[in-house]
């Protein structure tokens, strides 16, 4: 349940505690393994083992082996849906690295080219919540979950979009940050699978994963805002620098014409 509020919400792994990103314009097509896939497909997998390394010991060469690795699938997989999966896990490693603001910047762009719906309501929601502005937050949000239960109520006969439905709820209501109705989602989606205790959680384990997926909304927060006052001080630092080197040229100006001889 724990998903930040980008796209990367979703890996497409197909566990319970993972929705789909909602991409499905982006073409696919399935075709026999050759050497090359395969070898993308390993280089994935040991792409998401340095980030879950990176999860539980906190290196900073666990990512930059992981971006490596990224960049050489980058130049291996030259198809529509392999430039949205490397530059989707960039703006992944960025934000765990700190550089919300880059991450951010590459999901907007990717939210461009394929402009799914749903997607692009979380990840509004999600960047406004960043950025405080909790009005633009609550516009997104309810939008999106109102896009949730138009999937539900036109998908009785597909429990996969149901189910997609209800996660990319508990999502949403992470973002708003209401708890209760959170529950109500998850228990809605306990319900439908009633028999998998993978889907079955105590209050205590609905609130441990609540909690953290709050902190870590919180902390990509504070990561957005850190990063928004390091470009300020930077563009101002630009700013007093052209001003200083303006001056200095204007004075030597003024000196050349003040000693030039006169005629």
């Amino acid at each position: 349940m724990g998903m930040m509020p980008l796209l990367w919400c979703c890996d497409g792994s197909g566990e319970r505690k993972t929705a789909d990103s909602g991409t499905d314009t982006v073409a696919t097509t399935s075709a026999a393994p050759t050497p090359t896939s395969e070898r993308i497909a390993t280089m994935t997998e040991e792409v998401r083992m340095l980030m879950e390394q990176f999860g539980e010991n906190p290196d900073p060469k666990l990512l930059q082996q992981a971006m490596s690795i990224n960049d050489s699938i980058e130049r291996l997989d030259t198809t529509q849906q392999g430039r949205f999966n490397t530059a989707l896990t960039r703006a992944q490693l960025l934000a765990m690295s700190g550089n919300m603001l880059e991450a951010m910047e590459i999901q907007e762009r990717l939210l461009s080219n394929n402009p799914d719906d749903f997607v692009r309501l979380q990840f509004y929601a999600g960047k406004y919540r960043m950025e405080g502005k909790l009005d633009s937050m609550n516009i997104y949000a309810e939008r999106a979950l109102s896009r949730c239960d138009k999937v539900i109520a036109d998908s009785a006969d597909n429990a996969v979009a149901v189910d997609q439905a209800l996660m990319n709820k508990i999502n949403i209501y992470q973002i708003l940050d209401n708890r209760s109705k959170a529950k109500e989602a998850n228990d809605q989606l306990a319900r439908r699978h009633k028999d998998d205790p993978d889907y079955q959680l105590t209050d205590e384990e609905f609130n441990e994963e609540y909690n953290a997926a709050r902190a870590s909304l919180n902390q990509s927060a504070e990561a957005y805002r850190k990063n928004e006052k390091e470009m300020l001080r930077k563009s101002e630092k630009e700013v007093h620098r052209k001003g200083e080197k303006d001056a200095h040229r204007k004075g030597e100006k003024e000196k050349r014409k003040h000693s030039a001889p006169a005629q």
